[in-house]
């Protein structure tokens, strides 16, 4: 706690008061004396009378005898404005100690030290000699601040250094300041940076006090009960100034845990070079220490989404302090992958992956993944060892060799017997009778059909997600798919026509069916 004597105010006002009578105050001389009272005091009037014509008839002859007028002992020497004074050797009154020629700049000040103020520069200044013009502190420099400035350390478990040593003018200037902190320098920023220029550096990103000069947002200047002078600690600290955030969070169904505990896990205090002041990039800010699980599958990914690698990585899709969907998504996932692949896209290896917009057309069939809302179904969304970011491996080429491996991905869903059954047994609708039509199609030394040579994997305008056409190389393979109450029929480019009916199996001819040559989309 400051508390500023009245050390000095008393001291200085009273040694000139010492020189003229108390106001109010008369001498009353006693009754018998009265008249031998007024008689002297007519007497010493007369006497001193002549001696003031006296004395101003022989200031004048010497005036005109020297031609020149001499200063007055108690005031500095005169000068032309701009030229050079000569040091006094002569005692100078504190009143007449700063002019326009000596010491100008004590009081160019907005605010000034009291003492400066009322010209009491004897209160921290006594003089040495007179003829040299040299002076020592009235007290030794580390008592001379606290003799009006008591600063009471008693008990404090944080003393700020200069303080501890008495060495208050490192940080303050005796004489004056932009306010009435007398910092030294233009903000209190500026006057701490004189010692800790390591707080900012040459980091490009500084923290809006820090930035400002206002160091004491955060800190005491002299004393605190926490560590670095800190005024209060950890998050509280924080959302002294970031209250809106601090209210946002209060309604959120799911919070970052770091920001229910310090934000300083994530964030400088001072300055970065990272946006949001962070302590380092967003993906190794989140998987150093953390989300170790992620980093791994980033590193380790044979194909890298950019989205988690590039720019604000984990916070493209994660809000970083708290949101009301799981896992502090941002949006629902679909949307949020929609936020790139609503168009077209390249992959670090320059492969185009097409647009996937066409599922936010609420008419047509979807995916069963994307009826939930989760892309995640399906992808690995930090990073995968197969082709587009495949949870598992999954058939690209319209001809496949059958191996119920390459179906992984489809089979974390649906029951593998559908490729591995002939009959039907109730697997599937899509059925001649008994007859497995999946078994047929799939289930081939050479030439099975893959999954989507007849699926669209996210989205169609035919039942069970059926295309209407295919990708076969630069041809758009046609399907020509017909659903009927009890089966349907399809007359695409790879066979003629034919069709199924799961309750009066249908005769179809097989003889001339088309085979396209087998060509990877």
């Amino acid at each position: 706690m400051t508390r500023l004597s009245t050390n000095w105010r008393t001291h200085y006002p009273l040694s000139l008061l010492r020189e003229t009578p108390e106001a109010g105050v008369r001498a009353r001389p006693c009754d018998g004396a009265k008249k031998r009272g007024k008689a002297a005091a007519l007497s010493m009037r007369s006497i001193s009378l002549l001696l003031m014509l006296a004395l101003t008839f022989a200031l004048v002859s010497r005036a005109h005898a020297q031609q020149s007028v001499t200063t007055a002992p108690t005031t500095q020497p005169a000068a032309q404005p701009g030229a050079k004074v000569q040091r006094p050797t002569i005692e100078i009154k504190p009143a007449n100690c700063v002019t326009d020629q000596c010491h100008a700049s004590v009081k160019q000040y907005k605010k000034l030290h009291g003492p400066v103020n009322v010209n009491a520069c004897d209160a921290c200044h006594t003089p040495v000699s007179a003829e040299k013009h040299t002076f020592k502190l009235t007290r030794e420099k580390d008592k001379l601040c606290g003799f009006c400035h008591q600063i009471d350390t008693t008990g404090a478990k944080v003393v700020h250094k200069p303080l501890e040593r008495g060495e208050c003018l490192s940080c303050h200037n005796p004489h004056g300041g932009a306010d009435q902190t007398y910092f030294r320098g233009k903000t209190m920023g500026e006057t701490c940076n004189t010692c800790h220029q390591s707080v900012t550096g040459d980091k490009k990103n500084i923290h809006g006090p820090v930035a400002a000069g206002a160091c004491g947002v955060c800190h005491q200047s002299h004393t605190s009960e926490l560590p670095k002078l800190l005024v209060k600690q950890g998050r509280e600290l924080c959302i002294s100034c970031h209250q809106e955030l601090d209210q946002q969070l209060a309604t959120m169904q799911f919070k970052h845990k770091p920001v229910e505990g310090d934000c300083l896990v994530c964030h400088d205090s001072h300055a970065s070079n990272h946006l949001h002041i962070t302590r380092a990039e967003p993906l190794a800010l989140c998987t150093t220490e953390c989300h170790t699980d992620v980093r791994k599958a980033v590193q380790d990914a044979k194909y890298k989404h950019s989205a988690v690698t590039q720019d604000n990585a984990c916070a493209n899709c994660h809000t970083p302090h708290g949101g009301d969907l799981a896992t502090l998504m941002k949006d629902k996932p679909v949307k949020i992958c929609l936020t790139c692949h609503d168009k077209e896209v390249k992959d670090p290896q320059g492969k185009v992956i097409a647009s996937v917009a066409l599922i936010t057309d609420p008419k047509l069939s979807m995916h069963g993944p994307l009826r939930e809302g989760s892309c995640g179904g399906c992808h690995n969304v930090h990073g995968s060892d197969v082709s587009r970011l495949l949870a598992k491996p999954y058939p690209t080429g319209f001809y496949e060799s059958f191996n119920v491996e390459k179906y992984d991905l489809c089979f974390a869903c649906h029951d593998k017997q559908l490729v591995l059954k002939p009959q039907a047994d109730g697997l599937t609708g899509f059925r001649n009778g008994q007859e497995n039509l999946h078994f047929a199609h799939v289930n081939k030394d050479k030439r099975g059909r893959s999954c989507r040579a007849c699926h669209s994997t996210h989205a169609s305008t035919q039942p069970q997600h059926v295309r209407e056409s295919v990708p076969y190389g630069n041809w758009e393979l046609p399907i020509n798919f017909k659903k009927t109450e009890t089966g349907g029929s399809c007359s695409p480019g790879c066979h003629q026509a034919m069709g199924y009916d799961r309750k009066q199996a249908v005769m179809n001819e097989t003889d001339g069916a088309a085979a396209p040559k087998e060509t990877l989309p």
